[in-house]
């Protein structure tokens, strides 16, 4: 298989989903994220860079070719908008969206569309490598495939997918921060008066010791001065532990709690750890409010939260 310039491409057969912050795509198995932003996907293959995806929310009735100019006004090199730039299979994979086909000189070099839904109003501009260090690049086929599966809107809540790690974030809730170290990867969202995190945490074995999943819990998930207690729980066959924060005792308690709230100064939680043998990880969910978390609103959040 070739790309447009004669050289070998890359095809890696198998693909997987990949889902980001409001971004769902099909991708080659050995294409994995390196670099992540808010709203910006860069994946990699042992040869080098091969895709990158920027996408805006509520571009209302921008033009594609204008927000591609925008999105690449950095680049060494000025982004050449011509519908002649890529092949016409790649334009055919977005149809119904309004269009606009880019390329980027320079080294590597690289071709892709902007494109904008009609429905919710997603710009999003996905570019392919032409080159890679090892003198191939990204086939033409394989990046037809790609665009095909894009979506960028339905479902939900908002879906994510990748290493290793597939959960959705409620409706309403948005990305605040983030972060993937060895050992340890957290995600942290904002919603109407609520904060709700999730994080993974590997090898399960290494890491716990002799330790207990609440004792481990009570180090790493605690914020300081919040005094949750966890406390061991089985939870859909699993080894668990379980926090819940509420008002203090007796009537005064509740009027504290009533007047914290009132304020938006106290914080309400739910805070959940649970250990998946099989993948050897621990899993975590917290949610946060000016009111206490819902039960079963959190168990359906708890639920979506698989290893993979």
């Amino acid at each position: 298989m070739t790309t447009a310039s004669g050289r070998a491409g890359l095809t890696a057969g198998e693909r997987a989903p990949l889902a980001w912050n409001g971004l769902r795509l099909r991708v080659p198995v050995a294409w994995e994220p390196a670099r992540l932003g808010r709203d910006y996907l860069g994946l990699e293959s042992s040869a080098g860079p091969v895709m990158e995806a920027r996408w805006r929310a509520g571009a209302g009735n921008l033009e594609p070719a204008d927000v591609a100019r925008r999105m690449f006004s950095r680049s060494p090199h000025d982004c050449r908008i011509d519908d002649a730039a890529v092949p016409p299979s790649w334009l055919a994979a977005l149809s119904g969206r309004r269009n606009a086909a880019f390329a980027i000189p320079g080294s590597p070099a690289s071709r892709g569309v902007a494109s904008l839904c009609r429905g919710c109003g997603t710009l999003v501009a996905v570019r392919f490598f032409d080159e890679t260090p090892d003198g191939g690049g990204v086939a033409e086929d394989v990046a037809r495939e790609v665009l095909a599966s894009l979506a960028d809107h339905g479902g939900a809540g908002t879906s994510f997918e990748l290493y290793g790690i597939r959960f959705s974030a409620p409706a309403g809730y948005r990305l605040e921060r983030f972060s993937f170290k060895p050992g340890r990867f957290d995600l942290e969202f904002s919603g109407p008066g609520r904060t709700l995190a999730f994080s993974r945490f590997a090898p399960a074995d290494a890491l716990l010791g002799r330790t207990d999943l609440a004792a481990f819990a009570g180090r790493h998930l605690v914020p300081a001065g919040a005094g949750w207690a966890f406390a061991p729980c089985s939870w859909r066959g699993r080894a668990a532990a379980l926090a819940v924060s509420g008002s203090g005792p007796g009537i005064w308690g509740r009027v504290a709690d009533g007047l914290g709230r009132f304020f938006r100064r106290r914080r309400q939680a739910r805070a959940m750890i649970w250990r998946d043998e099989a993948a050897n990880k621990l899993l975590s969910v917290v949610l946060c409010g000016v009111v206490p978390p819902d039960a079963a609103a959190f168990e359906k959040v708890c639920a979506g939260y698989v290893v993979f």
